[in-house]
Formats: structure tokens, sequence, C-alpha cells
């Protein structure tokens, strides 16, 4: 019963997106209105986009701890990412954005296919959107990511510099950000010379 209703709640939050796309096009493509009446349709989408970011929040928020939400709801997780831009003004530690960013950063430490779709995701919006208009949203998801895959190898090399480490048990977590860091952060791997990890879980798996 609990996952019916879950999948009817995606449905209707995944209909009404398309509700507000197609809304966005059909203002981007202009028409007899108004300079009054432009205003008040934009503020009305506006309302709408913010009311489906609420519900979506909650809805994501409250997913089973066994449904990762970027393998399962990455439909509603890239429109979603919109809303990351306002990361760093958003004190609380309770509230839903930075819930969302908790849960997806733990579930992406062992799941390749959350890393990918995590990826895929902004990768559209650079494909997508004018750079000047997007660029302040890709550059907060970037340090993010950057702070998420730093902490994550920092994690393992304590793990590993206190003997602490058990292949058989890590190696999910090694393997997956080894290789969200080889496939979409190139450029994180070359200038933190972070193959350091690597070459320790080789060498443990080698014994």
């Amino acid at each position: 019963m609990a996952a019916r209703i879950g999948n009817r709640s995606r449905i209707d939050l995944l209909k009404r997106w398309r509700m507000i796309e197609d809304e966005e096009e059909a203002g981007d493509r202009g028409g007899g209105e108004d300079g009054h009446e432009h205003s008040s349709t934009l503020l009305g989408l506006n309302q709408l986009k913010e009311q489906w970011f609420a519900d979506t929040f909650n809805f994501l928020i409250h997913l089973p701890k066994e449904n990762h939400i970027w393998c399962e709801s990455w439909e509603l997780m890239g429109p979603l990412l919109e809303t990351f831009y306002n990361y760093h003004k958003d004190n609380r530690d309770d509230s839903p954005l930075r819930l969302l960013w908790k849960r997806i950063s733990e579930e992406m430490r062992t799941c390749i296919r959350c890393v990918s779709h995590h990826h895929q995701a902004t990768e559209m919006y650079s494909m997508e959107y004018e750079i000047n208009s997007v660029g302040p949203l890709l550059s907060v998801v970037q340090s993010l990511d950057e702070e998420r895959v730093t902490g994550c190898l920092r994690d393992i090399n304590k793990r590993i510099l206190k003997e602490d480490y058990h292949p058989l048990n890590g190696s999910t977590e090694v393997i997956t950000v080894m290789y969200e860091l080889t496939t979409f952060m190139n450029w994180l791997w070359m200038e933190t010379n972070n193959f350091r990890v690597f070459m320790h879980y080789s060498s443990l798996n080698e014994e």
C-alpha cells in the first residue's frame, strides 16, 4: 500500500512539473499579453514552482531509506537541483535543502548509479541553459561535490592509517568514489593527488 501511494505521489509531482514546463514554454513564446498580464502570469508560475519544490522536498526526504533518491526519483531531482543555488544561504541544518543533500550524499558514497544520475543532471543544466544564467548554480553544486568527495577520501584515508579499513566491507565505497573521480571529476583527481587512496586500496587487495 505504501509503495502504491508513493508511486502515485511521484506521478502527480511529475505531471505537475510538466504542466509548469508547458506554462514556461508558452510564456517564452510570448503572445498578446501586456506588461501587467505578463507579470501576473510570471508571479503565478513562480508560486506554482515554489509549491512544487516544497512538495517534492517533502516527498523525497520521506522516501524509505532503501529507496535511493537519485536512483528512483531522478526525474524529480533534476528540476529540484535548481534550488541548490541557495544552499550556502540556508544556515539551518534541519532545512529541507540540507536534509536532502545530506541524504543523497550518503547514498552516493556507495551507489554508482546515484553518482551517474547526479552528474548527468548537472551536465544537462550546462548544455540546456546559458552559462551566464546557470553558472552560479553549477558553481555551488561543484563546490558541494568537491566537499563531499574530498570528505569521503579523507575518511577512507583515516581508516586506512588507523588500520581500521577492511577491503571486504569498504570496497563498494572505494570503488564508487574512484569511479566518480575518474569519470566525472578528473580535475579534482589531478589537483588533489588523491591517487594515494587508490594505491592504498590496491595494495590491501593484493595482500
